[in-house]
C-alpha cells in the first residue's frame, strides 16, 4: 500500500579526521534503506567531504539550508545526528531554520529525535528557561522555577479578582473585588454585552484596578484566564522576535504552555461555566466573518487513502436539503479513486478518543516520562561537554566580528556577508551557552514538571478549542489510513502513533 510521499534530502557526511567514520556511500546505503522502509522519496543528496570545520563552511549543507527556504523537501534525513551539525549549538540554530520552513530532522540510527518525547523535553525546558534568567543566582533560579509548580507568585500583576499574600507569596482570593469577577462570568454566559456588565459591576460598586468605572474594553483577558479556574500557567508568553522584542499580548497554544491545575484558589469553580464563557467568547470575536464560516480541520495532513495511497482533504458544503442548510463536513480522498468520505466529527473524535486512551492514560505517561528523562540525561551529557569548545569559538568569533567591522568601516564591502554569517555563529553559540550554563545546574528533571507538560498536552486535545486539539494531533499521530469501504457509515481506520503504535480502528 502506499504512502503519502514525504520529499527528503539526504545529508552524508564524512570528516578526514575520524578514522572510524562510515564512507559517504555506506551512510547513503542506510539512509536509503531507512527512506525504502518509511515510504520516503529522496529528492535530492547534499554531500560533504572532508570538511571538519564550522557548519558555515560546508558547501552543501549550505546549499540544502537554502533549499529549504525555498521549500523544496519535507525531511531531512541524516547517518546519525551528529551528521547533521558539528556540534549541539549549531544543530539547534540550524534545526530552527528548518522547523521554520515546516520541515524535520531525522536519523537513521536514533530515531527519537522529533519524536514526542523530545518536544516534551523542550517544553520543559523552555519552561525553566521561562525562569531560569542567567542574570539572576542560581538560587533565585532555582527558586521561581519551584514557586512555579508549587503556586508561589513569579512576578507581574495579579489578575482582577486574586492578590498575593505578602507573607506567603500566594495566590489568594481578593474578597472586596472577586465577586465582579462572578458576575462578569455570570453575563457572559447569559449573553449580556460588555457595556450591560460594565453597568452592572459600576451600580454594584465595582470599579477597575485603577479606581475608575467599568467600560465594554475594561474584561481584556477575563473571559480566557485560567486563573480563574484554579490554573497556574506558565512558559506562556510567545517567542521574542528577531529584535529580541516580544508581543506580550500574543500566547502560545496550551499544547505549549505548562499548565498546572487547581493550584491556586478559584474564583469560578463551576468549570464548565468557564468554558462556556471561554467559548462564547472565542466566538465573538469571530463574529464579523460569521458569513463566511471556516472549518478547522483538526487531521490536516494525516489521513491517507488505503485504496490509492493519497492524502485526504477536508470538504464541506451547506445541505440544500435542510431549512437550515446545515454545513456538512467531511474529509474525501483527492484523486477520487471511490473510497469512502469519512465524516469530520467521526473521524477527529475517535482518533482524539483513541490517542487519549493510547497516550494519555496513566500507563502511558509515566513510560514518556521515564523516555523523557533519559533523553534529558543524554542531552545534559552533551551540553556540559560543549561549554569549553562553545567558550572558545566564542572568542574567536567576537574577534573576527570585529574585523569584519573595521574592514567595513575602512570601506572593504565585500565582507559583509562574512559578518552576517559571523554574527549568526555568534548568536547559535551564545544559545547554545546559556542552555548549558542552566542545565549543568540540574540533575535530573522534576517527573512532576514533565507530567504537569502531559498533563497540559491532555487537556489542550481535550479542550473546546480548535488551535489546541490540533496542535496536539498533529505532534502525536503519525497517520490515520482509511481502508477500502464504500460506505460511510461503515470503515476501518488504522491509527499510528508516534509514541506508541495503534490501529485497527473502526467506524
Amino acid at each position: 500500500m502506499k504512502k503519502k510521499v514525504i520529499r527528503v534530502a539526504a545529508y552524508p557526511r564524512y570528516s578526514s579526521d575520524n578514522q572510524r567514520d562510515e564512507s559517504i556511500t555506506a551512510q547513503m546505503r542506510a539512509i536509503r534503506e531507512y527512506c525504502k522502509q518509511k515510504g520516503y522519496v529522496i529528492v535530492d543528496i547534499y554531500p560533504d567531504e572532508e570538511f571538519s570545520a564550522t557548519v558555515d563552511r560546508r558547501p552543501e549543507f549550505q546549499r540544502m539550508i537554502a533549499d529549504a527556504q525555498k521549500k523544496l523537501f519535507d525531511v531531512v534525513v541524516v547517518h546519525k545526528l551528529d551528521r547533521f551539525a558539528r556540534n549541539r549549538y549549531d544543530s539547534a540554530h540550524y534545526k530552527r531554520i528548518l522547523k521554520k520552513n515546516g520541515i524535520r530532522v531525522e536519523s537513521v540510527l536514533e530515531q527519537l529525535d522529533g519524536s514526542p518525547e523530545s518536544v516534551i523535553l523542550e517544553s520543559v525546558l523552555e519552561g525553566m528557561a521561562e525562569y531560569y534568567s542567567l542574570n539572576l543566582s542560581r538560587e533565585v533560579k532555582k527558586g521561581m522555577f519551584e514557586n512555579a509548580f508549587q503556586g508561589i507568585h513569579t512576578g507581574g500583576k495579579p489578575p482582577y479578582g486574586l492578590k498575593v499574600n505578602p507573607v506567603t507569596k500566594k495566590y489568594e482570593i481578593d474578597e472586596k473585588r472577586y465577586r465582579a469577577v462572578q458576575l462578569y462570568f455570570d453575563g457572559i454566559d447569559n449573553d449580556l454585552s460588555n457595556e450591560k456588565i460594565a453597568a452592572i459591576l459600576n451600580k454594584e460598586g465595582f470599579r477597575t484596578q485603577k479606581g475608575r468605572l467599568f467600560t465594554k474594553n475594561s474584561f481584556y483577558g477575563w473571559a480566557t484566564n485560567r486563573k480563574y479556574k484554579g490554573d497556574y500557567v506558565f512558559n506562556a508568553a510567545s517567542a521574542k522576535d528577531e529584535e529580541g522584542r516580544r508581543n506580550n499580548s500574543k500566547k502560545k497554544p496550551e499544547s505549549e504552555q505548562i499548565i498546572i491545575p487547581g493550584i491556586i484558589p478559584a474564583i469560578i469553580t463551576d468549570i464548565e461555566l468557564w468554558d462556556r464563557v471561554n467559548e462564547k467568547f472565542k466566538n465573538r470575536r469571530h463574529e464579523p466573518g460569521r458569513m463566511k464560516t471556516k472549518v478547522a480541520y483538526l487531521l490536516t495532513g494525516k489521513i491517507i487513502c488505503g485504496k490509492c495511497g493519497s492524502q485526504y482533504a477536508g470538504n464541506s458544503y451547506h445541505n440544500a436539503k435542510s431549512k437550515e442548510r446545515t454545513l456538512l463536513t467531511y474529509y474525501k480522498c483527492q484523486s477520487k479513486c471511490g473510497n469512502t468520505n469519512v465524516r469530520k466529527d467521526d473521524i477527529e473524535s475517535l482518533v482524539i478518543r483513541e490517542l487519549a486512551a493510547h497516550c494519555f492514560s496513566d500507563e502511558a505517561m509515566q513510560e514518556i516520562v521515564m523516555r523523557v528523562q533519559e533523553l534529558y540525561k543524554s542531552e545534559k551529557s552533551q551540553l556540559e561537554n560543549d561549554v569549553e569548545p562553545i567558550k572558545k569559538e566564542l572568542a574567536d568569533i567576537e574577534k573576527q566580528i570585529k574585523n569584519y567591522t573595521t574592514a567595513i568601516g575602512a570601506g572593504v564591502m565585500s565582507v559583509i556577508e562574512n559578518l552576517k554569517q559571523a554574527e549568526q555563529r555568534q548568536e547559535a553559540l551564545l544559545y547554545a551557552l546559556d542552555r548549558a550554563k542552566m542545565v549543568s545546574k540540574i540533575d535530573a528533571l522534576d517527573n512532576d514538571h514533565i507530567l504537569a507538560v502531559l498533563t497540559s498536552k491532555k487537556n489542550s486535545l481535550m479542550s473546546a478549542d480548535d488551535d489546541d486539539k490540533k496542535a496536539v494531533l498533529q505532534e502525536y499521530v503519525q497517520q490515520v489510513v482509511i481502508q477500502p469501504s464504500t460506505d460511510i457509515n461503515n470503515y476501518e481506520a488504522e491509527i499510528t502513533y508516534r509514541v506508541f503504535n495503534g490501529g485497527g480502528e473502526g467506524i
